[in-house]
């Protein structure tokens, strides 16, 4: 419903901008070119299966604007716009209501607004998209292709996981999927602007409040403006009371990195849980944090380093769904299964042997070769790839079981992060035996190039 919402108030946002600045109360030939224009945009961006229909109701409220010019006809223009934002919001309404899929027997019958169609799912492709801000909620579009037919549904929660049981329970063929460049980089951009505002407010409001005037003014302002980011990022914020991990405790812990422990679990899979800040054995002492005092998490963290704890669970939470997608692609990921019940946890196929000398396969250059091929391929890279992160299967096959993977857009920003953050801890960033798109940390940890050399 969020997309018909955002929509009216932009369609609201361009009959403002017409009111105030332009000063065009009633219709004209610039309110019908600046809203036809609009949908060709909008259209261009194609953010949902609802599109084409917006696109058409613009289009033709904006007819009827050229229509009300050339007839001459007295309406408020404003009045226009009100009866267009209403009638997106019921067709968004409407369509939640109508929206479904349904799997019986190997068929699968998906349904939207206006049409109904069944698919055989073992001659039937999966895709997913995540347009615009639908990758916050958590939303998004699962798209079916049989025959050439392309049929889309929007606004389905976590469509990644609806995807994954359509192939791996009911044999549905994997579309084959390329990244975007952008990836999330819109995502921290908009996050970075609104503190950028935020900020600005902060400093002009102190700058208003001050008494004095000219150099002693401005230094003063700054003064205090430093002073009071620096405690409120020190405020001291206490844990999430439940371990996250409570259910899991009576299975063997097999490994705990800083916010992970992983347990053991049934048919060969194990079950991995990412912890909130206070509940992981972070140690943040070597980075470089604005922190008053202790930075190692406990029961009471400062605000800052609850920031940088959450947003790293979030990319680290993508680039496990990126494992959930690409799997299919990239022969070097072991399979991956997000669960719906438990916040930052995945269980994933377990490798049994470890990346030492005593293990490699002789093919080891090659099958890295390889996976460097299949991440050209959907455009993705991995990062943080020291030894530990490999594990080897019982084949001689080299998987990774670890480490982030990035779009081309968010490798330069990721770079960038890690150097300023934990610049004094990690030397540099090298790629693994001179394959590009396979990055590690040059830091205390095993490399795959000395093991291998």
């Amino acid at each position: 419903m969020l997309n018909p919402i955002i929509l009216s108030l932009e369609v609201l946002f361009i009959d403002l901008i017409l009111s105030k600045w332009l000063f065009i109360e009633g219709l004209s030939i610039a309110g019908f070119a600046i809203l036809f224009f609009f949908a060709f945009v909008y259209n261009w961006w194609d953010f949902s299966s609802q599109t084409r229909l917006q696109v058409c109701m613009i289009c033709a409220f904006a007819i009827f604007e050229l229509l009300g010019v050339v007839s001459e006809l007295l309406i408020d223009r404003t009045l226009i716009q009100l009866v267009l934002c209403s009638a997106l919001l019921i067709c968004g309404g409407f369509h939640i209501f109508v929206v479904e899929i349904v799997v019986d027997r190997g068929m699968v019958r998906a349904r939207s607004m206006f049409r109904v169609k069944e698919f055989n799912l073992i001659h039937t492709s999966v895709e997913i998209r995540e347009p615009g801000v639908s990758m916050l909620l958590q939303t998004g579009e699962l798209i079916l292709r049989e025959n050439g037919g392309v049929f889309r549904l929007s606004g389905l929660k976590k469509p990644e996981l609806v995807r994954r049981r359509l192939i791996d329970e009911w044999g549905a063929i994997p579309y084959f999927q390329k990244a975007s460049w952008a990836g999330t980089l819109w995502m921290f951009l908009f996050v970075i602007i609104m503190i950028g505002i935020i900020e600005f407010g902060l400093f002009f409001a102190i700058y208003w409040l001050m008494p004095g005037k000219g150099v002693s003014l401005s230094v003063g302002s700054l003064v205090v403006w430093f002073i009071a980011n620096m405690c409120i990022l020190n405020i001291r914020i206490p844990r999430y009371p439940i371990d996250p991990a409570k259910d899991l405790r009576h299975q063997t812990r097999i490994a705990e990195g800083m916010w992970t422990e992983i347990f053991h679990e049934k048919d060969g899979w194990v079950t991995k849980q990412l912890f909130r800040c206070g509940w992981g054995h972070n140690d943040y002492i070597r980075h470089r944090v604005p922190v008053i005092g202790s930075k190692i998490c406990g029961k009471w963290n400062p605000l800052v380093l609850v920031i940088i704890h959450v947003a790293m669970l979030i990319y680290q939470m993508i680039g496990i769904k990126r494992r959930v997608i690409y799997q299919d692609f990239i022969r070097a990921l072991p399979k991956t299964k997000l669960e719906n019940g438990a916040p930052y946890r995945y269980s994933q196929e377990w490798v049994p042997h470890k990346f030492v000398k005593e293990n490699l396969p002789l093919n080891v250059r090659s099958q890295m070769r390889l996976l460097q091929e299949d991440l050209i391929r959907v455009g993705l890279w991995i990062d943080d790839m020291h030894a530990g992160n490999f594990r080897i299967n019982d084949c001689g096959e080299i998987l990774a079981i670890d480490g982030e993977l990035y779009t081309d857009g968010e490798v330069f920003l990721k770079n960038l992060l890690v150097r300023l953050v934990d610049g004094r801890q990690v030397k540099g960033m090298v790629p693994v035996l001179d394959c590009a798109r396979i990055v590690r940390w040059v830091d205390h940890r095993p490399s795959v190039d000395g093991i291998v050399d």
